[in-house]
């Protein structure tokens, strides 16, 4: 669809020239940042919108502002809470952008209940809208990194396609997980395959200042520095046992994993983030450039 190609690029916020000087993330454990290199021992400074966060925040600091952080996303959430508890919170903290992930936990919703996901995400953008905040709105990711997934990338494709019909109507800028293409690898994905791995979460980032046309960048390494997760037999059998059976024992006793968890950052906080290694955007060299022209070449 010439929406797909066309949206993030005609879209690229309009208000560019504006500095940001605060950030609320709502969204579920992507946006919370699970899967991110020290997420186990840190949960703050972990994830694509805490490195995103990181890049506003230079920003920011580049016109001579401080810039402001929170993030309430929390794993397991569906669209009902992330534009329910989590968005009015995101609307008490009044932020110059609202970045809104959503979708991944309502995949196995009924076809029947699509309609009024549509409906309450469309509420709850228009809701940051009239607020006056800026949004950028993710769709789905694409689960075609492992062959068990690939039957849920349909399902993923019609939730997609949900998303992308609210950003439009909206007229809000699309971050289009969907489509990058190093997630279609496993290297992008954390050891339980469902969450991104730090080279991931940079990616996604990276993505996001994109759109936002900010001045940096998150250095990126490319596929040879990376290390893949374990996907032998022994490796698949520990995910399975470690991952998968606790997945589906939630599953079947219908809670979340982030049941009873609070946000990691409830209130807008100074925030400069870590000394993550940057490159100006005009000089940025995304991860693996060059490589399918050598190949050819080759």
């Amino acid at each position: 669809m010439c929406f797909n190609l066309n949206l993030t690029v005609l879209m690229k916020i309009n208000s560019v020239s504006k500095v940001i000087r605060s950030y609320v993330a709502i969204g579920d454990s992507l946006s919370e940042g699970l899967g991110d290199f020290a997420f186990t021992e840190r949960r703050v400074h972990s994830g694509w919108t805490d490195r995103l966060a990181t890049l506003l925040a230079r920003e920011a600091a580049l016109k001579g502002h401080e810039f402001r952080y929170a993030n309430v996303a929390i794993r397991g959430a569906k669209i009902s809470a992330i534009v329910g508890h989590q968005l009015d919170r995101a609307l008490l903290l009044k932020p110059d952008l609202v970045t809104v992930m959503a979708g991944q936990n309502d995949l196995f919703s009924k076809a029947e209940d699509l309609p009024k996901l549509e409906a309450l995400l469309r509420e709850g953008v228009q809701k940051l809208l009239d607020a006056g905040c800026q949004v950028i709105l993710a769709n789905t990711i694409n689960p075609i990194h492992l062959m068990v997934f690939r039957p849920l990338a349909r399902l993923a494709t019609v939730m997609t396609a949900m998303i992308e019909r609210v950003a439009r109507d909206l007229d809000v800028p699309l971050h289009d997980v969907h489509r990058i293409k190093s997630l279609a690898h496993v290297s992008y994905w954390a050891e339980d395959m469902v969450h991104f791995s730090g080279p991931g979460h940079i990616k996604v980032a990276n993505e996001a200042a994109e759109i936002l046309q900010l001045s940096y960048r998150l250095s990126e390494l490319d596929d040879c520095e990376i290390v893949n997760p374990e996907r032998g037999f022994f490796g698949t059998s520990r995910w399975i046992v470690v991952h998968v059976i606790p997945f589906a024992w939630r599953r079947i006793r219908r809670v979340s994993s982030g049941d009873g968890l609070e946000p990691k950052l409830p209130e807008l906080t100074p925030f400069a983030g870590l000394a993550f290694d940057m490159e100006l955007a005009h000089e940025f060299l995304p991860a693996n450039y060059g490589r399918e022209d050598y190949a050819k070449a080759s």
